[in-house]
């Protein structure tokens, strides 16, 4: 039954006898809850630093799922007709000659105005420190002003170095592919 706050009757306490140990909620939270929470807590960021220890080593280690990554930032570079993204995949202070590719990308990107890319890769590997891949890859490409969608398939075979940033690609070849 619903009372008013007026009309509630009162509440009845028993008295506890000195030295029965009495447990309520209040004294369980603080005796028992809150210690355990401390402690879980405190072995937090030892598994936080391990995760960030594993996440660290999977970056350092060169496999498929890296060199999927830099093969996505090209393709996405490519597909959003972006040079800057499509050439922040390579590392233009260790790629000899990247200053003729990058006018050779701006060319490529001013003779078409749009791209689709799909790309399969055969293999990947570390060699002397540095992550090789070996992809096959299909651009078709939009003529500005329209005009017939060409197609450029190729093996493509690209070296990359871990820096700061990840894994750049510091060459490749065959160099005229984007031409």
């Amino acid at each position: 039954m619903i009372y008013p706050l007026c009309q509630r009757p009162a509440r009845r306490f028993m008295a506890i006898p000195p030295g029965v140990l009495h447990v309520n909620r209040r004294n369980l939270i603080a005796s028992v809850l809150l210690p355990a929470v401390f402690v879980l807590l405190a072995a937090q960021p030892a598994q936080c630093s391990d995760k960030k220890k594993e996440a660290a080593q999977a970056t350092i280690e060169f496999d498929e799922r890296a060199a999927a990554g830099v093969l996505g930032t090209i393709r996405d570079g490519l597909e959003g007709h972006s040079q800057r993204l499509l050439l922040s995949a390579f590392d233009g202070e260790k790629m000899e000659g990247f200053e003729g590719f990058r006018d050779q990308i701006e060319a490529y990107f001013t003779r078409y105005e749009g791209f689709r890319v799909s790309y399969h890769i055969v293999q990947t590997s570390e060699e002397n420190e540095r992550g090789v891949i070996l992809v096959d890859f299909l651009v078709e490409n939009t003529p500005r002003g329209g005009g017939r969608i060409s197609r450029r398939e190729g093996q493509l075979r690209f070296e990359l170095e871990r820096g700061p940033k990840g894994w750049k690609i510091v060459d490749f070849s065959p160099r005229g592919y984007f031409s």
